[in-house]
């Protein structure tokens, strides 16, 4: 059988033409740069009347940046167009329950300044990690462009009037510094009623909101060490917007989970006053198809909801672990024993019988947790002592 092809290395002739479109670059700059020297040696501003006047030499500080901008930009949609040529057609990334979610912790909510995390909403607003850094190097270069400026303001022939310098020393930091200034908070809002994420404004796009199917993860470097912090990918601009998430891996099936409001909610105490009326909705509903798939166990006793009578509850609070220690006991039996389990949801636990949990594949789900009589005579189900951690299975 061939090897396998790594569909995300470019290929030869992806490389070439993104070489080539970066050559194309080359002398449409040239000729930017020449077009600019002549403007600069046939219309100096000496020539302009204006120039006698504060305005007059703001306005044509303001306008040799803007084209300074002008060729910048040229440059980087040429550059952007090679990237995108070399990355090619990426695959999408699914929506799958795998790994195990995350748990948001309390401490995690509290640093994101959570405004609502229930059943219905998860609303939080990201942090700044580098706004503070960006706001003093703006103004530093500021300072430097405006000392420049009252310096040589009275000098036609001031190179502060160049495009470059108007436009990297003054024209640049400045809008640097007004849009850390005025930023916009980073609110993200997830309703997980209608399946839909708001993202907040960017760049010169306003709020928008996107159906969560179509929300792509991503990954941005991190500022203050050399981790990858967890991102959405912005519908307009695809640039990593960083949302609620510390450096893992499993923050992505978290946001799954959340949004597939025909499962439990995740894990983590600030769901944990929202769990039961969750289960109470879903069971009125008639337990209906999850929305995304999963390798994964989720069901409510994992996640943190006992759904079960008095009597078990009571026995259950006796034992001294959770269900789903039991559950990988029995799970492992399957594995060492050859038997197949299709999904790991599959294994349903029914309840307890005398001191031991009955497992049974392909049971029905969501059903009430029992404590079994012990004269009941059981058949076809796997048995996991709460004691020894002993699995047998019953014909």
């Amino acid at each position: 059988m061939e090897p396998k092809t790594d569909s995300n290395r470019p290929s030869t002739i992806r490389i070439i033409a993104g070489i080539v479109v970066l050559l194309c670059s080359c002398p449409i700059s040239g000729i930017c740069f020449s077009g600019i020297e002549y403007l600069m040696e046939h219309y100096p501003a000496r020539k302009f009347l204006f120039f006698e006047y504060l305005w007059g030499k703001l306005l044509i500080v303001l306008i040799s940046g803007t084209i300074f901008f002008a060729l910048l930009g040229v440059i980087t949609i040429f550059l952007l167009i090679a990237m995108r040529i070399w990355s090619g057609k990426r695959e999408k990334v699914k929506h799958i329950i795998y790994p195990f979610p995350a748990v948001l912790t309390t401490e995690i909510a509290d640093f994101y300044k959570v405004e609502r995390a229930d059943d219905q909403f998860l609303i939080f607003t990201t942090p700044s990690q580098i706004r503070g850094f960006l706001i003093g190097i703006g103004a530093a270069i500021l300072c430097t462009g405006i000392f420049l400026f009252c310096k040589e303001i009275d000098n036609p022939y001031s190179k502060i009037y160049w495009p470059v310098s108007s436009g990297a020393f003054i024209l640049a930091p400045f809008i640097l510094l007004v849009s850390q200034v005025f930023a916009h908070k980073r609110r993200f809002v997830l309703d997980r009623m209608n399946g839909t994420v708001t993202f907040p404004r960017h760049l010169f796009f306003p709020r928008c909101t996107v159906p969560f199917s179509k929300v792509i993860p991503g990954y941005s470097k991190g500022t203050m060490n050399l981790a990858f912090r967890f991102c959405f990918l912005h519908p307009r601009t695809k640039a990593a917007i960083p949302v609620l998430a510390e450096y893992d891996s499993d923050w992505w099936p978290f946001y799954v989970l959340y949004m597939d409001k025909n499962r439990p909610l995740p894990q983590g105490e600030v769901f944990d006053p929202y769990r039961e009326k969750d289960f109470l909705r879903r069971k009125a509903a008639g337990f209906p198809k999850p929305i995304y798939p999963n390798t994964i166990l989720v069901t409510d006793a994992y996640m943190g909801y006992i759904y079960g009578t008095d009597e078990f509850k009571q026995r259950l609070s006796k034992i001294k672990h959770r269900i789903v220690h039991y559950y990988d006991r029995v799970s492992w039996y399957c594995q060492e024993h050859g038997i197949e389990i299709p999904n790991d949801n599959d294994l349903v636990l029914i309840g307890l019988w005398k001191k031991q949990f009955v497992f049974k594949l392909f049971a029905p789900e969501n059903v009430e947790y029992i404590v079994i009589p012990d004269n009941t005579v059981l058949t076809d189900c796997f048995l996991c002592d709460s004691e020894t951690d002993e699995v047998k299975y019953i014909k």
